[in-house]
């Protein structure tokens, strides 16, 4: 089950208090007469916390603009987005600190960013999506080499390959199977996509989300009823459903 977008949202709201308590405190010191010998040093350092206070603001209360009534201007949503994909590692670390799982953060980080891109309502041509699928997909006793190239799968079923290849046939949009990072960024590299739709676990999918950034990336959750990395399955219903919003009117279906 998705994790609520309210839990990174809410450590992101909380960030920024610390950051705005953290200014108020610097400023008290900046105007004590003892801090003279340290005032350019302390100056520096609310000028910068200033700075990012003001941009953590504007960012939580435009993404959760977003994320209730719909889209900011496009150069906002960009601008809010890049400060998110900034973040997202302290606002993680300071999950962490209150002893909440990363899992949790990273799956409320992929919901945020899951909505900012359907907000922006962006459709592209169908050879312009890029679908990424995880290699734990494939059944682990399968000899077939998937990853350099997909339809070396013999469509034998006893994974969910199958039907998503063919559910990539129906839509004629570019699949890549990606054992992690450094293929997932040679295949965008080489396609050179508009959009990439892809499955993977929290770690994989807000880390792959971060790496790509400005690219608008879809995360779509893998299930895993044998646990991680191994023959996960994915939902053919919700990646259909992603690939009719994404897609539009652009949509080649056969």
């Amino acid at each position: 089950m998705a994790t609520p977008k309210r839990l990174f949202l809410g450590l992101f709201l909380l960030f920024t208090v610390i950051l705005i308590l953290s200014l108020a405190l610097l400023a008290y010191f900046f105007m004590q007469p003892e801090a003279q010998i340290f005032q350019y040093a302390l100056l520096f350092i609310l000028i910068a916390l200033s700075i990012i206070a003001a941009a953590s603001l504007m960012a939580l209360s435009l993404a959760t603009v977003s994320l209730l009534r719909g889209a900011p201007p496009p150069a906002l949503s960009r601008m809010v987005k890049k400060i998110i994909v900034f973040l997202f590692p302290i606002i993680v670390q300071l999950g962490k600190l209150l002893n909440v799982a990363q899992e949790k953060v990273q799956g409320s980080f992929i919901g945020v960013n899951n909505r900012l891109v359907e907000v922006n309502n962006q459709k592209v041509a169908s050879q312009k999506l890029l679908v990424l699928l995880p290699h734990c997909l494939q059944d682990e006793d399968c000899p077939h080499k998937i990853t350099l190239d997909p339809f070396n799968c013999k469509r034998c079923g006893k994974c969910p390959i199958d039907n998503l290849l063919s559910l990539a046939e129906k839509w004629q949009v570019n699949v890549h199977v990606v054992t992690g990072g450094t293929l997932a960024r040679r295949a965008v590299k080489m396609l050179q996509p508009e959009c990439v739709l892809a499955v993977a676990c929290e770690r994989d999918l807000s880390s792959g989300i971060v790496d790509s950034y400005p690219l608008p990336v879809w995360g779509v959750l893998n299930e895993r009823p044998m646990g991680p990395c191994r023959n996960t399955r994915v939902s053919l219903q919700a990646l259909e459903e992603k690939l009719e919003e994404i897609l539009g009117s652009n949509a080649h279906n056969n």
